[in-house]
């Protein structure tokens, strides 16, 4: 169980060693360097600010036509007609007197 947990431990420290070495490889933890350059004052080009003229011709609105909907009309539903087999629960008793003719003569 002890090993486990070290090996565990070992990858944790190699992943965690790794990743820094990389980002400090892409420069990462480096500071930025700042020059000591006093900027000079430059005064700033002036834009003319320009308004919105008006213009001599106007724009006409769209109007998107709405496309008259459909209306949808139910299917009607064919009718199964399902036919019910109906199962005689009681069915007589055969005795040879009711029994059909091919069951009284063995020999027919």
């Amino acid at each position: 169980m002890k090993q486990k947990t070290i090996v565990k431990i070992v990858l944790i420290f190699i992943a965690i060693v790794s990743s820094v070495a990389i980002l400090s490889a892409d420069g990462y933890f480096d500071k930025p360097k700042i020059e000591n350059k006093i900027l000079a004052v430059e005064p700033s080009p002036v834009n003319p600010i320009v308004l919105a003229q008006s213009t001599t011709s106007v724009k006409k609105p769209t109007i998107v036509k709405k496309t008259p909907v459909k209306k949808v009309t139910p299917k009607k539903k064919k009718k199964v007609s399902k036919v019910k087999h109906k199962l005689n629960l009681a069915p007589p008793v055969i005795t040879p007197a009711t029994a059909p003719y091919s069951a009284k003569n063995k020999h027919n």
